[in-house]
């Protein structure tokens, strides 16, 4: 489902933030992004809060070594548990992969506030896409995940679970969500060493989405195939847009059509880098979103149009920033989007 308002460059956190304490970073999230409002990961607070560890908990023969920072599944004990899992995915026993609230303080948090927060126009959630996590998650004699059938079919079951345990969870209090699928490494597909080509990630995704009725969403990270990622059944497109306006300009049919399917696209603007934030003004950035309006009104897109499909984000994840750096870019995320919403007028 599309969201059923135009996001009209409204701002939009990617889920991780430095803080420890999770009540001052959804305070934080609120302030800065509340209209569309995503619940924080805490990657500093714990280790099992890192996108790619937080996204694998609950999988079968999985093991958490937190003094080496390494996590890989066994297979033999994945074999043996594996039943389990595949009996919950064919149940459709979405609480099977749900997040121990240690595990995830800022949804926790979220949901504790949930009556405070009817006002949002949207709840957003997150977790790593199969792409990435695959090729990062090794099993005990380091080979990823991706090169092993059973795992990897398995590792879908898994994230599909998780994704509409949270839109569920979300739903609650708000009946519009986003759940977003962070695919870093989506760039690697096609790569002669990666043994997945599009035709398999566009299954791999949609089912880990399959289930998830609110707004499906996908981050996708570095240069890819943007015709191809087009192709995807998602309705929101979260890129750098810096790294890949060329691009972008380049698969504008591609573009056009996905817009044809109300869908929306997320303007990764802000920088996800700490010099470079404390550097960075609002104006300067506002420009560069219209400057990316205007390259792309070269290929027939109308600037204004355009933008009302639009929301405004990181260029990546600012969790590795300082709490000052992070606080500094969720900043800028709002009053890059409030000069935007003016000078388009996409406000009203």
């Amino acid at each position: 489902m599309s969201l059923p308002f135009a996001p009209a460059c409204l701002p939009l956190l990617l889920g991780g933030l430095p803080h420890r304490n999770a009540a001052q970073a959804l305070e934080i999230a609120r302030r800065y992004t509340g209209q569309l409002l995503a619940w924080p990961q805490l990657p500093q607070r714990s280790f099992r809060e890192q996108s790619f560890v937080q996204s694998m908990l609950g999988f079968p023969g999985l093991i958490i070594d937190e003094a080496q920072s390494r996590v890989y599944v066994d297979r033999q004990r994945a074999e043996h548990e594996m039943n389990t899992l595949g009996l919950a995915y064919l149940e459709d026993r979405y609480g099977f992969a749900a997040l121990a609230a240690e595990d995830a303080a800022g949804l926790d948090e979220l949901l504790r506030q949930g009556e405070s927060l009817r006002g949002c126009l949207a709840l957003k959630g997150q977790l790593m896409g199969p792409i990435s996590l695959a090729t990062q998650i090794t099993d005990e004699h380091d080979r990823p995940l991706i090169y092993d059938d059973m795992l990897f079919d398995a590792l879908v079951q898994h994230l599909e679970l998780r994704a509409e345990w949270q839109q569920l969870r979300l739903s609650e209090w708000n009946k519009t969500t986003i759940i977003c699928v962070d695919e870093p490494f989506l760039e690697m597909v096609g790569l002669p060493f990666v043994p997945i080509d599009w035709a398999r990630v566009r299954q791999q995704i949609g089912l880990v989405l399959e289930d998830v009725h609110g707004c499906k969403a996908l981050f996708a990270g570095g240069t890819c195939d943007w015709p191809e990622v087009f192709q995807l059944s998602v309705d929101m497109i979260i890129t750098n847009i810096a790294e890949n306006s060329t691009a972008l300009t380049a698969a504008a049919p591609a573009l056009g059509t996905f817009f044809e399917r109300e869908g929306a696209l997320g303007l990764g603007v802000v920088p996800a880098d700490e010099e470079a934030v404390m550097q960075a003004t609002a104006a300067r950035l506002a420009d560069q979103v219209g400057a990316f309006a205007a390259q792309l009104g070269s290929a027939g897109f109308a600037a204004d149009q355009l933008l009302r499909r639009c929301i405004i984000t990181s260029a990546g994840t600012i969790s590795r920033l300082s709490v000052a750096g992070a606080e500094r870019a969720i900043q800028l995320m709002n009053e890059t989007s409030m000069l935007v919403r003016t000078q388009y007028a996409l406000a009203e």
